[in-house]
């Protein structure tokens, strides 16, 4: 058993491989001594996942859970940061008491957003203020694993809520708050196309709303298709979709048919994403269009950048069409700083 353990952990070069077996009913310490390095730790850490580890765990996931993901910055500009992320995922994800993140979790205190408006017949826009709080959850969990082969069935769901916190004349409402379930199918790839190294394919379908009743009603259903690639150190998320039509109003106060017929004239027919992530910053750019000749679209950045061992900040800036549903169809910027809770890469 000493001999294989040693072998799974030649590439840690673990100075525990030179010592002589220990009894079997010493048990293995929780934590590593403080008095041990920081290479010791890992190798004491990798020692005992070798030892309660199932025989499908790569020594790549007992690295990742060994360093929470920190090991990849030793590896040239996070050359497997979504490798990383995946497999910290796969650790987790069985847990009853863990509900993994999807997309983004942030708290941005101070959001500062141009051209201002309700949307809504009964309110007067110049009751809005320019600063407010914008925040979102993401979580996601699989609902089958290994459909076929490593095919993983997931829901999820996405909540980004705006909220006029400091707007003490209106009792500080939530002004909008957009609900985004979903359901999809994730498979890891490897595929080399050209200069492109394929990572994660997904199809799924999803529904977006914001809950409202008439005449501030939005929403939209869509099914799509993330394409993850990778080009050197830059990780990019091609993402088209088709919106699954719905019937016309004779009458714009009925409660049935489409709230917004020409949602996808400024939302556009695809996302595409880049993020370069370098030591633990992470830059994004995201971008929409609708590829018509009434050009319209938007782009956003996200920097994170750490605080914590545990938080990182964020600054984000937006401009263009789609920041909200409620006004999908009003162009604006937007910018805005705070707390990222869990980062894309």
């Amino acid at each position: 058993m000493h001999k294989r353990l040693c072998f799974a952990l030649a590439l840690a070069s673990s100075p525990l491989c030179a010592q002589e077996p220990v009894d079997n009913d010493t048990p293995v310490p929780d934590t590593a001594p403080t008095s041990m390095t920081e290479d010791q730790k890992l190798n004491n850490c990798l020692l005992r996942s070798a030892q309660t580890a199932n025989g499908k765990v790569t020594l790549q996931e007992m690295r990742g859970w060994c360093t929470n993901g920190e090991e990849q910055e030793k590896i040239s500009a996070h050359e497997d940061a979504l490798r990383a992320r995946l497999a910290l995922e796969n650790t987790t994800q069985g847990n009853p008491f863990v509900i993994t993140p999807h997309r983004r979790n942030y708290l941005l205190p101070y959001s500062y957003w141009s051209n201002r408006q309700w949307n809504d017949p009964s309110k007067n826009d110049s009751d809005l203020q320019p600063t407010e709080v914008k925040f979102q959850l993401s979580l996601k969990a699989p609902i089958k694993e290994k459909i076929v082969d490593d095919i993983t069935l997931w829901m999820a769901f996405t909540g980004t809520f705006y909220w006029q916190a400091y707007n003490s004349e209106l009792s500080a409402p939530f002004r909008e708050a957009n609900y985004e379930p979903e359901l999809f199918i994730t498979k890891p790839i490897d595929w080399q196309i050209g200069p492109l190294d394929s990572e994660l394919l997904a199809v799924g379908f999803n529904h977006e709303s914001n809950g409202q009743d008439i005449p501030v009603s939005r929403s939209w259903n869509r099914v799509f298709l993330n394409y993850i690639f990778k080009t050197n150190d830059y990780y990019w998320s091609f993402k088209p979709w088709y919106r699954i039509p719905e019937s016309e109003k004779d009458d714009p106060l009925d409660t049935r048919g489409d709230d917004n017929p020409d949602i996808e004239k400024y939302m556009g027919n695809f996302e595409l994403e880049v993020a370069r992530p370098f030591g633990n910053h992470v830059v994004e750019l995201m971008l929409r269009n609708n590829l018509r000749s009434e050009n319209k679209g938007a782009a956003r950045i996200n920097y994170s950048f750490p605080l914590s061992k545990r938080f990182k900040g964020l600054v984000q800036v937006f401009t263009g069409y789609g920041d909200s549903l409620i006004n999908y169809d009003d162009y604006e910027n937007r910018y805005s700083f705070g707390i990222l809770l869990t980062d894309s890469l």
